[in-house]
């Protein structure tokens, strides 16, 4: 699952819909981290990148924002999960090195819930530079996984910096 543009303007009027700035807090981090992830994928690809990125175990726990959409006719839930590091983050802090962010796609109609695909991405390497203006950067890698955890082909998953 590629984030898009739409997906990610959605999150972000979602979030400033929202009256409390605590309930705040995690969709802009995930508009945050979309962001990022649009960024990542159009990375080039390294072709001899054959590690896997692993996915966590318990992401089902982690926080996470709920959004549902309509694309080619199909309605479409999301689920983007973000590890508990980075969903306490405020919205001017660098995520740290190991920020996860995981976004799931399950397809609601015509079929009902079927799991489509899990985007996986995380923070491997943090640079600061400059002394007078120190500005974050970071090295991410990022994975798509099918129905049943597969890693989809090299060409479906990016790594950069």
């Amino acid at each position: 699952m590629s984030p898009t543009l739409d997906t990610t303007r959605q999150a972000f009027v979602k979030a400033l819909q929202m009256r409390d700035t605590r309930e705040q807090t995690l969709p802009i981090i995930v508009v945050r981290l979309l962001a990022i992830a649009l960024v990542v994928t159009e990375w080039p690809q390294l072709p001899a990148q054959t590690a896997m990125l692993p996915m966590q175990n318990d992401y089902r726990a982690w926080p996470m924002v709920e959004s549902e959409l309509a694309s080619c006719g199909r309605r479409q839930r999301l689920r983007f999960y973000v590890c508990p590091n980075a969903a306490i983050l405020s919205d001017d802090e660098p995520f740290p090195v190991g920020t996860a962010f995981l976004v799931e796609t399950a397809q609601i109609e015509p079929i009902g819930q079927l799991l489509v695909s899990r985007f996986v991405m995380e923070k491997y390497a943090g640079v600061t530079t400059g002394i007078s203006d120190r500005v974050p950067y970071g090295a991410w890698a990022s994975a798509t996984y099918g129905p049943a955890s597969e890693q989809l082909p090299m060409d479906e998953m990016s790594y950069g910096i």
